[in-house]
This record gives C-alpha cells, structure tokens and sequence, in this order.
C-alpha cells in the first residue's frame, strides 16, 4: 500500500512543501481537477497543458498523482436535469481521456450530494475539542432527517437515472485508456438531508451501481469514516468489495458515533476514533489492496499552520507505523534499499 495526501491547488506553486511531502514518507497525492490551471476557467475541461504543468511539479518532488478527482459543481446540471449537461458529460469524457494519456490511475466522479440543491437551513457541522484541545469535527442530524422533500427537488430515482447516465458514458471510454473511476458515495451517508434525496449511501447502492455499470474499472473509493458512520460494518464492506477489486482508493478516516445508534458522529484523530485502524489495514492487507490510504480531512491542531503541516506529518507517520507492522515480513532493508 501507498500514503497518499489530499492537497489543494496552492501546494502546486510550493516546491518546499510539495519536498515536506515526500520528507515525512507521502508516495501520492489526490487533487481535484479545479486545482489544474485552465480547469475552471473552460468550464470544467482539463488541459493538456495545465496537466502537464502539475504533474511536472508534483514529479519534481518525487512524487504522482493517485486520484485525480472530479468537481460536483461540473456534473450538477446534470443531476438537477437542466440544458447544458450533454457538455457536462463530453467533459468528463475529454477528462477521463486525459487522465489515460498521463498515466494517472484513478479518477474520482462525485455523486450528487444534498448540498448541491441548496436547500439547507442550517449547519449540521461545529468543531468540537478533542485530545489536548485539537479541534474537530461534530455533525448534528437530528434535525436533518426525516424532512419532507423541498420544491424542486430531484426524486430519488431521477438522481439514480442520472448517475447512471454519467457513469454509462464516462466508464467505457475510462477503461478504453486504462483509467479506473471511482465513487466516493454519499457524506453523510443518509438517504435524504434536509428532505433532499441522496441514494449512494450504503453498500446495496454501490452494488447495484457496479451491476449496472460493469467494468472492471468501475469501483470505489472506500472511505472507512462514512461506511462506518452508515452503522454497516466496514470489515464486511473490505472483504465484499475487496475480492471483487472494487476498490481503487481508500479514505483511512476514523470516526466516533454512528447515524444509526446516535443521529450524530464526529471525525477524530485517527487513533481516537471508534475503529482500529490497524484492523483496518489488516483487512486491506489481506484483500490484496495495493492503492493509496489517505488520511483526508485536516483536523485543526493548536500549534498548527492553515497549510495542517503538523497534522499530515502526525497521520503520515502514524499510517507508516501501522503499514510497517501489517506488512513487515521479518526483514531488515539492506543499505541500497535506504539510499545509502
């Protein structure tokens, strides 16, 4: 397995920090395509130029792109069933395309989430303090669930056609250039927020997603902190999608709480979670799993930069840690294999 790092656009223009990266043990970063020069600017269309460009500066750190992830904002037409989604979807198209002429192994497409729709008449996240005062955060759903649907809001099965509809155009032309695509499911995974449908929220629905859609590059990022926070069990989940080789990234987040059992859950640090996460390798070990783990969201430590360089270097190290028990085999490296 790989460490891998989620970055924003601003760490591509930092040499010193892209090095950091490399220093504290990352193999692999995840970026969205916005965080690609041009991206935005042409309406959601990657370049071959500002591709190139970032891979070049990630490269010149030692290092590559793992997952090169799709924005929500470039398929909402389209789920919402609007003029302007056939554009959308030649998009994605060009993208998937692009990711295959620069090797990058993995793209991201996002589901419709209940955000996307607007309808949200308050916070369900505050930080909360954790360990010695670290900063995380506690999501409320009390209030959120159970609504009525909003006017205008998309029916279950329409967001399902349409979903369906952007993974049977983009997937054929993924596996044509050896590109994997990944869904990340819903987060929360709840089946409506606010009275706003969302259907990528269990197990079943990436079931009936992968028998709809077959491809042996049809898969998933398997993110530990939302199947967990589904009260499914994240084990079971490993194992089914594992040996079927559905998945393509993982999320190694931990958690505290479940939906079902609490109506709330919050995101820790990751040995303060519910979860070992040395099992979690385990299982990822034992599936043959050979992607990235990547720690995802930055939690807010006092000491700390905005850039959370404290924080990776915590995660980084504490994965390094779990990887090299999970997979050590009794050997010591040989001076060559240290760059000595």
């Amino acid at each position: 397995m790989k460490i891998g790092t989620r970055i924003s656009a601003d760490w591509l223009d930092r040499p010193e920090d892209l090095s950091y990266l490399t220093q504290i043990g990352v193999d692999c970063v995840d970026i969205t395509m916005a965080d690609v020069s041009g991206y935005s600017e042409s309406g959601g269309r990657l370049s071959r130029e500002g591709l190139s460009r970032c891979v070049d500066n990630l490269g010149s750190a030692g290092l590559v792109i793992e997952r090169m992830n799709s924005t929500g904002d470039q398929t909402h037409l389209t789920f919402m069933g609007r003029e302007g989604s056939r554009q959308e979807l030649d998009n994605l198209v060009h993208n998937a395309e692009l990711c295959g002429e620069f090797d990058l192994p993995v793209m991201g497409i996002q589901c419709f989430q209940a955000s996307q729709f607007g309808h949200f008449p308050r916070p369900i996240h505050r930080y909360v303090k954790g360990r010695g005062g670290y900063e995380h955060a506690h999501m409320d759903l009390r209030d959120a669930l159970g609504q009525p649907p909003p006017e205008g809001a998309p029916t279950a099965e329409e967001i399902w056609e349409r979903t369906l509809e952007i993974f049977h155009t983009v997937v054929p032309v993924a596996e044509s250039v050896g590109v994997k695509v990944a869904m990340h499911g819903n987060d929360p995974p709840v089946a409506s927020l606010w009275g706003v449908p969302q259907v990528l929220t269990d197990f079943a629905a990436f079931d009936r997603l992968f028998s709809e859609v077959p491809s042996p590059c049809n898969g998933m990022t398997f993110c530990v902190g939302t199947r967990y926070e589904s009260g499914e069990d994240v084990f079971e989940g490993i194992k089914h999608f594992g040996e079927q080789g559905k998945i393509f990234h993982v999320h190694f987040r931990n958690v505290h709480g479940t939906i079902p059992g609490n109506d709330w859950y919050e995101e820790t640090i990751p040995d303060a979670g519910d979860l070992s996460m040395f099992r979690v390798a385990k299982a990822l070990h034992d599936i043959g799993y050979q992607g990235a783990i990547d720690y995802d969201h930055l939690m807010k430590l006092t000491t700390d930069d905005e850039h959370g360089r404290q924080y990776m270097a915590f995660c980084v190290g504490h994965m390094r840690g779990i990887l090299e028990g999970v997979e050590d085999k009794g050997e010591d490296k040989g001076p060559e294999d240290k760059g000595v």
